[in-house]
């Protein structure tokens, strides 16, 4: 129990600071939080006095409705929660759609209620909700009390709901649940950013994060190109700016593809360059006509032109035909080697199933490129 005692005591200091922002309902759940972390006389007592301001408010509320009257009702002094007087803070301007937006998403605990989404939401369902709300909860641009809280539960309820492996816990044991599990295992999930603990992640930083920087002031406008995000009151420094630096993102790309353009632009020099072989060992385009080399009776094809640019009994016949022999016999080698290895295949397989017929097959399974390859080394051997 002891070793809970700290997690109550920052449980009771966030509900003091919830209670100074007018937020008594989410300031109430965190005494309780507290009470059930590590009981003390001082949680005991805040839980007293937000009680009895509940039943304050409800009493103010009904006496208010009955005659209408306009008068501002001044918040409760908690002065001596800290032994010090509380200044009041100036009076901010907002609207009430402001203030009741702000109500709302203070009054929940739900994060898929805090965005606004469904629990079957996509990934980008979630993104739009999170631009929506944050956009108009924060505090640059709302200022109505308990604005700051409302913006902080929006960011991480996102910042929950956005990571697959935090959304699947979150659905399992909810916010509270997950509060109850044991110290160790708290500390564990608040390194890994878990949804449940205040203070874990900063709120302002993921909204930079997402918009791309700062918070505009007025006439809030978002732009989109790809995947950057720009935001600004619409003037032309902005739209300047936005087009300096679509400008720049533009030419980094072409930096980046710049060797990949250079090797195609060369690939394809060098064949617009190389001239057509003359000959080919297989019938093909306008390879159709067929020779055989004088020294081993290589078999090849060449062009209609063929007999015109190499004469017979010339030196560069004789080249030509050297070339195709050299080709050949790389030819043979590779097919010999195929040849080979599907017959010790078929044999192995026949010597491990124990089957004789296989066995004899791969013995009579002829090798012609291989036979062919001896006969030239032979001769090559005689003329030697």
């Amino acid at each position: 129990m002891e070793s809970n005692k700290d997690e109550a005591l920052k449980c009771l200091s966030i509900a003091r600071q919830l209670i100074e922002n007018g937020n008594y309902d989410k300031a109430n759940r965190f005494v309780n939080k507290s009470i059930k972390l590590y009981p003390t006389d001082q949680a005991t007592t805040l839980l007293q006095k937000l009680a009895n301001i509940d039943n304050e408010a409800k009493a103010s509320s009904s006496q208010s409705s009955k005659h209408k009257s306009s008068e501002n009702q001044s918040a409760p002094d908690f002065s001596n929660l800290h032994g010090s007087s509380v200044n009041n803070e100036e009076e901010k301007k907002y609207t009430e759609d402001q203030l009741s937006l702000v109500r709302k998403i203070n009054s929940q605990t739900d994060y898929y209620k805090i965005l606004g989404c469904e629990k079957s939401a996509s990934e980008s369902d979630l993104k739009k909700a999170y631009r929506k709300m944050a956009l108009q909860l924060h505090p640059d641009k709302n200022q109505a009390p308990g604005a700051t809280d409302a913006f902080k539960s929006v960011g991480k309820a996102f910042s929950c709901l956005s990571n697959a492996e935090s959304r699947e816990r979150y659905d399992m044991y909810g916010p509270e649940d997950a509060s109850s599990q044991s110290t160790t295992r708290r500390r564990r999930r608040r390194h890994s950013n878990e949804y449940f603990e205040d203070g874990e992640f900063d709120p302002q930083e993921l909204f930079n994060m997402f918009f791309g920087g700062g918070f505009p002031q007025n006439n809030v406008r978002v732009f989109r190109r790809g995947n950057t995000y720009y935001y600004g009151n619409g003037n032309r420094n902005n739209q300047s700016a936005r087009r300096q630096h679509e400008q720049a993102s533009n030419f980094g790309a072409f930096i980046q593809f710049l060797p990949l353009i250079m090797v195609f632009i060369l690939s394809l020099l060098g064949n617009l360059l190389s001239s057509p072989p003359n000959y080919s060992l297989y019938r093909h385009g306008e390879y159709q006509i067929p020779r055989h080399t004088e020294n081993y009776g290589a078999k090849y094809y060449v062009k209609s032109s063929f007999s015109n640019e190499f004469k017979q009994g010339t030196v560069g016949l004789k080249k030509v035909e050297n070339e195709v022999e050299r080709d050949w016999v790389d030819n043979l080698r590779n097919s010999c080697y195929d040849e080979r290895q599907r017959k010790e295949q078929t044999y192995r397989i026949g010597q491990y199933h124990a089957n004789k017929a296989m066995m004899e097959k791969a013995n009579r399974m002829n090798t012609p490129s291989c036979e062919t390859l001896e006969k030239i080394f032979t001769r090559a051997a005689k003329a030697m």
